[in-house]
């Protein structure tokens, strides 16, 4: 369970701008985009980052279970995109006044579909030795294949001799060159339709995705965990993060979600909102994949409570939203224009990429990681040992 005194530690990090040394370098990102497409990194080889965050689907992956590196062992979610990830809040206990003005605390931000890590740097670090990711028995073998890469040239001269020497060092600065990759300015580029709609031009929506927003905000409620409004960021990143347990249908071994990190029983089954900007791109559906079409998962939140044998059981009933959700009263028109909203949030870098072209390319504009440090969550890497100080 994550403690309130690491969390208060954490916030004071953050109020205080007690940032890292930059690394918002061409070797830093450089680096960190070779490593994510490295499948080199994994036992047995042959999986990497890419393999499961698709530049194709907004950096997530098109398959429900997002498999491992090795084939007889299987996961139990789907790989969210990477799209704005470096923009999530840390995972934080926050309160909030009701309108009766009672106050209430939930859970919000973090990295994963649980939380259970604060921040990119924690995130990245997983996958390499997770038996269900890439499987790599350690951070030993990690550092061997780093030496052995293609791209370990351009790293030891980034990291000096002493670092490339350090087992724990060199994989520290893995981990951070895979953030600033992360970071880049084409993972966070704001220009859907919805971005230029905000920013005054009235006219790039239709009357039909007008009347899909307007439901957004009203009728269907959305905009009440999917804000609208700007809070960590400077233009909205559409969602809370916070944790409900939606009533997913199952699929394979139970999934506890967030009570894996907080050890609470009310929090069996819950998991992250996510943002919906891509989420037409993103699919399939839900932490398990297991609702296939953006369509579908309005239907389900429109109808789930009214229609149960129409989807599996879900895990951990006893604590599904049922205030919130599944009984909307949506009618098939307002279900159509509302979807025809959510495919505005798609950024028009990625629906403009070439199949061919690996990566998308930021718009014009886009400030650099380097011009927006303060609004990075990217603090933790200070407490790993290898922390070269400032």
């Amino acid at each position: 369970m994550i403690s309130l005194p690491k969390i208060f530690f954490y916030g004071v990090v953050a109020l205080l701008g007690l940032n890292a040394p930059s690394m918002a370098t061409p070797s830093a990102a450089s680096i960190g985009r070779a490593i994510f497409q490295d499948t080199n990194l994994s036992r047995p080889k042959g999986q990497a980052c890419i393999s499961c965050h698709d530049p194709n689907h907004a950096f997530a992956d098109p398959r429900q279970i997002s498999p491992g590196a090795t084939p007889n062992i299987k996961g139990t979610r789907n790989a969210p995109s990477l799209m704005y990830a470096a923009l999530i809040p840390p995972m934080a206990y926050d309160d909030f006044f009701l309108p009766d003005g009672s106050e209430a605390f939930a859970w919000e931000g973090g990295l994963s579909h649980d939380g259970r890590a604060q921040d990119l740097f924690q995130q990245v670090q997983e996958p390499f030795f997770n038996p269900k990711e890439m499987n790599l028995p350690g951070p030993k073998a990690l550092a061997s294949e780093l030496r052995k890469s293609t791209y370990a040239p351009e790293f030891r001269k980034w990291v000096g001799n002493k670092a490339w020497q350090d087992d724990e060092k060199l994989n520290y600065f893995a981990y951070r060159s895979l953030v600033e990759f992360l970071k880049e300015p084409f993972f966070r580029p704001f220009d859907s339709r919805f971005d230029a709609y905000q920013n005054g031009d009235e006219e790039i929506l239709t009357k039909t995705e007008k009347r899909g927003l307007e439901i957004f905000k009203t009728t269907a409620a959305c905009a009440d965990c999917h804000f609208l409004h700007a809070k960590s960021w400077t233009a909205p990143l559409l969602s809370d993060f916070g944790y409900d347990n939606l009533g997913a249908p199952s699929f394979g071994a139970k999934d506890p979600g967030l009570f894996a990190v907080t050890k609470d029983p009310e929090d069996l089954g819950k998991f992250k909102a996510p943002s919906l900007r891509n989420i037409e791109l993103t699919a399939p559906y839900m932490h398990n994949g297991s609702i296939p079409t953006l369509r579908e998962v309005l239907e389900f939140y429109n109808v789930r409570d009214l229609q149960p044998p129409r989807w599996p059981k879900t895990d951990y009933p006893e604590t599904v939203n049922h205030d919130d959700m599944g009984d909307l009263g949506l009618s098939e028109q307002e279900i159509d224009e509302l979807l025809a909203f959510l495919k505005t949030l798609s950024d028009r870098s990625l629906l403009k990429k070439p199949k061919d072209q690996l990566f998308p390319k930021a718009p014009a504009g886009v400030p650099s990681s380097l011009n927006r440090k303060l609004y990075f969550p990217d603090w933790t890497h200070r407490l790993h040992p290898a922390f070269p100080g400032d």
